[in-house]
């Protein structure tokens, strides 16, 4: 890996290891996993059975901070407007999991999470993902290249060059030489229903690239502008609509 290569992980990724919450702690059913990757990393992982039997589940993919110490409640909350099970680990080098975080790295960890499922019994048409920030392009770049049922993607940008662009002009961002996380050309090979979502006062993510990714994406599609959310308070502001829109694509 190269300069510029090592310096734009280093500005993408930033793991906390160790887990300060647990499932458990609160009385949740749940199950602790440890996902082997394709090579030889071991991923830490939650799995949270549906309130009511049923063969849909969605993989939580969480922000580029933290762990899942810190981003399983919002897997659970989903839980309480949906009857679904759901899976959220932590990727390459975070909380509990081994490894070193990479573009590359993480993309293996999103493939060998999905085949986990399959050996685990649940079908391609059942699997709906859902990716927060960093990790709702993670999940495009899984929905591209695997069968599922739906994707559902929040405060997430269209590439890392124009993320580059607005908070590191300075620095040869734009000298990145492979195509991961092109997520505005990414989207256009998804052919399942797709959920943008996105605040109106992101200060991380600008609100144009919402819009720039709705409009690269296939139908059927819908997007929600949540008015007045920022960038990570943006759960405070899901409502009704936003669930229900939730609940149309992964149930």
């Amino acid at each position: 890996m190269d300069l510029v290569e090592t310096l734009h992980s280093k500005l993408l990724f930033a793991p906390i290891k160790g887990n300060h919450l647990s499932p458990k702690d609160e009385g949740i059913q749940f199950e602790e996993i440890f996902i082997k990757t394709s090579d030889g990393e071991n991923l830490h992982s939650y799995f949270f059975p549906a309130s009511e039997k049923t063969d849909k589940i969605l993989i939580y993919f969480h922000g580029n901070a933290q762990n899942l110490s810190a981003w399983y409640p919002a897997a659970v909350r989903i839980q309480k407007h949906i009857s679904i099970n759901a899976l959220i680990f932590d990727y390459r080098g975070y909380g509990k999991s081994s490894g070193i975080p990479s573009r590359e790295g993480v993309i293996v960890d999103a493939v060998s999470v999905y085949e986990y499922l399959l050996e685990r019994g649940f079908k391609p048409e059942n699997i709906s993902l859902y990716g927060r920030s960093l990790g709702g392009a993670v999940a495009i770049e899984l929905a591209s290249i695997k069968k599922i049922k739906s994707l559902s993607v929040i405060s997430t940008f269209t590439s890392l060059r124009d993320m580059g662009k607005c908070h590191y002009p300075m620095l040869p961002l734009g000298l990145i030489k492979n195509n991961l996380f092109n997520s505005i050309e990414k989207i256009k090979n998804i052919s399942v229903p797709i959920l943008i979502s996105h605040g109106s006062n992101d200060e991380v993510v600008p609100l144009n690239q919402a819009y720039e990714l709705f409009a690269a994406a296939n139908e059927s599609k819908k997007l929600i502008i949540l008015k007045g959310a920022g960038h990570n308070d943006v759960s405070e502001y899901f409502n009704d609509e936003y669930f229900k829109f939730l609940k149309d694509i992964f149930a």
